[in-house]
């Protein structure tokens, strides 16, 4: 108890101090006049990407549960996509012991089962990023120059470990200490079973490529709002960026992860520091207000009983 009690604190001293750096060093510019600018119809495109991300989540949650024989409506996906957030914010990956939680109590789904759905979830979603990523990085190659072989590296390597896991990876499991070589073979084993359902693993990816885009996407309103004008191959490096801190969940909801990571897309396309650093604030702003908001309302519709 007192270690879970350390690890959330230290969570959250290590967020905090990454956005106090950030407003420190970068010294946001004009985040008044900014969230001023972006106006009604800023915060309106921002909160509709917002939803349609969340519908795509909530189909990446409803396809393999229908594979696998269990019936959950995508209005109780949505919700949970939203707890699930919440949790998060609290502590790191707590939102997946949520998800874990409520996608059972809505289905009656066996714990292994699920577990087995669980970590090939995760790895669709990073592949999904990554080939996001890959998109973004091959389309700007003239723009990064030597920093596209690193990129191309990264987003190469998760997606080739997600091939390998589909078809096996016996060389890969061979290479790997035997403790983490057995639960690899779990993701492996469950992404094959998944692979047995016609296109259900292309869905999945799709859903979760739709979900990032969209995720990221919503903060060209806030650049525009911030007078930076992007075209559209530099809007999807920089989101391709910022949503790669999903890659690296160790502080509450990625809390001084993915401004930092904002930061980072914005130096590669010539934004200056302190307009970047005002625009991940009101992002992560506006998400914790909408996820704070929604939270109540999604846990009273999900407490009731489902109906016969």
């Amino acid at each position: 108890m007192l270690k879970k009690t350390l690890v959330t604190l230290g969570s959250w001293l290590l967020g905090i101090l990454g956005v106090v750096a950030i407003v420190l060093y970068y010294q946001p510019q004009n985040f008044g006049p900014t969230l001023q600018a972006i106006g009604l119809s800023g915060i309106t495109g921002w909160l509709l990407l917002t939803l349609l991300s969340r519908f795509c989540a909530a189909e990446a949650t409803v396809a393999p549960l229908a594979a696998l024989g269990f019936r959950m409506t995508r209005p109780d996906a949505f919700w949970i996509s939203w707890l699930r957030t919440f949790a998060n914010q609290i502590l790191p990956l707590a939102g997946v012991a949520a998800y874990a939680h409520l996608v059972r109590r809505r289905t009656g789904i066996a714990w292994s089962q699920l577990a087995a759905l669980g970590q090939p979830q995760l790895l669709l979603a990073g592949a999904a990023i990554a080939l996001v990523g890959l998109a973004a990085t091959l389309l700007n190659t003239n723009l990064l120059r030597a920093s596209a072989y690193g990129l191309l590296l990264l987003y190469g390597s998760i997606v080739v470990l997600l091939l390998a896991l589909s078809t096996g990876a016996h060389w890969l499991l061979d290479a790997l200490p035997r403790s983490l070589a057995e639960r690899v073979a779990g993701t492996a084993t469950a992404l094959r079973s998944m692979a047995k359902s016609p296109l259900l693993l292309s869905k999945l990816l799709f859903f979760h490529a739709a979900a990032t885009l969209l995720r990221g996407g919503r903060i060209w309103f806030l650049f525009a709002g911030a007078g930076v004008s992007l075209d559209w191959t530099e809007l999807l490096l920089v989101l391709a960026i910022a949503e790669s801190a999903l890659l690296l969940n160790v502080t509450p909801g990625g809390l001084g992860v993915r401004e930092g990571a904002v930061l980072g897309g914005a130096a590669l396309v010539g934004i200056a520091a302190p307009v970047a650093a005002s625009v991940a604030l009101i992002d992560r702003l506006f998400m914790v207000a909408i996820t704070t908001l929604l939270a109540a309302p999604g846990y009273a519709i999900l407490r009731r009983p489902q109906p016969v």
